[in-house]
Parts: C-alpha cells; structure tokens; sequence
C-alpha cells in the first residue's frame, strides 16, 4: 500500500513586489519561506530562487508597471513560477550584448526548468513570464520498506489564465 507524501498537497501563493530595488531579494525571501514549508531539497530551492530571480529582474529592467509574482505546487510536485509585469517598455539597444553583464537570463531558467514561456496576463498585468520545475520530492512513500522516489516527467502542465 502507498499513500501520497503529505508535502505534495497543491499550493499557491502570491506576491505582489514594488518596482524597486529591493523586489528581486524580497521575492528570494518569499519563495524560500514557501520552498522550506513545502519541503522542497536544497538544489531544488536553489533552482526555483534562480529562476523566480531570473524572472523578476527581467520584470524590473524590461518592463512597466505593477509585478506580482506567483509559485505554486503541482500535486505531482511540480513547482511553477509565474511573474506578471505591465508589459515591455523600450530601452535602446547597445549592441549586440555580447559583452554585456546582462541577457544571460533567459538562458538560465532554460537550463533549469523543465519546460517555460511567456504570454498575456490578466488585467491590472500585461505580460507574464513562467517556468515549470520538475522535482526530485517523492511523490509515494510505501508503507513498509525503502522509500521509492518519483520524478515527474510531464511536460504538458503550463499555467492558467
């Protein structure tokens, strides 16, 4: 007999951030308390905080408006981060940037996630980028003997409107 681990029950929860300095190092802060309550490893923390800072400073530098920033866990384990911004705002382009200290973002939560994107937001928000995880948490714990660990391997699961 199995039964489910009782960290993989679904969770949600949000953040709205002020467009300032300190909203990048406030949602780390915020994602991890969630990560810790969840359960979730020490690489999959560190995964989930890359790619939630990833997205918010992408949030901070390209775009206007209000930012609200979303987690969520799957009851697969899953973990999905969402960031909604007012939508791009034009900087003047330097060059091809391949010097610069910036654009390497996106390139790292497509390292780490499993699967990730961008499309509309709902209303106060325009654009929302997000990105799925998949985790090592163990989806069944046996009632006796070793325990048997999962890892989800769906690719289908993108977030709703």
């Amino acid at each position: 007999m199995t039964t489910s681990h009782p960290a993989l029950q679904r969770s949600r929860t949000s953040l709205y951030l002020a467009r300032r300095p300190s909203a990048c190092p406030r949602a780390r802060r915020w994602a991890a308390a969630a990560l810790q309550q969840w359960e979730a490893t020490g690489q999959e923390r560190d995964d989930v905080l890359l790619v939630m800072s990833e997205l918010v400073t992408n949030a901070l530098i390209h775009a206007t408006g209000p930012i609200r920033a979303h987690l969520a866990r799957d009851t697969a384990g899953r973990i999905h981060i969402q960031v909604d911004d007012g939508g791009p705002t034009h900087h003047g382009d330097d060059g091809d940037g391949q010097d610069d200290e910036h654009g390497r973002g996106l390139g790292i939560v497509d390292h780490l996630a499993h699967h990730h994107g961008h499309g509309p937001a709902p209303y106060p928000y325009r654009c929302r980028a997000w990105a799925v995880l998949t985790t090592t948490h163990p989806a069944t714990v046996p009632a006796a003997g070793p325990r048997t660990t999962v890892v989800p391997a769906a690719r289908t699961l993108e977030p709703t409107a």
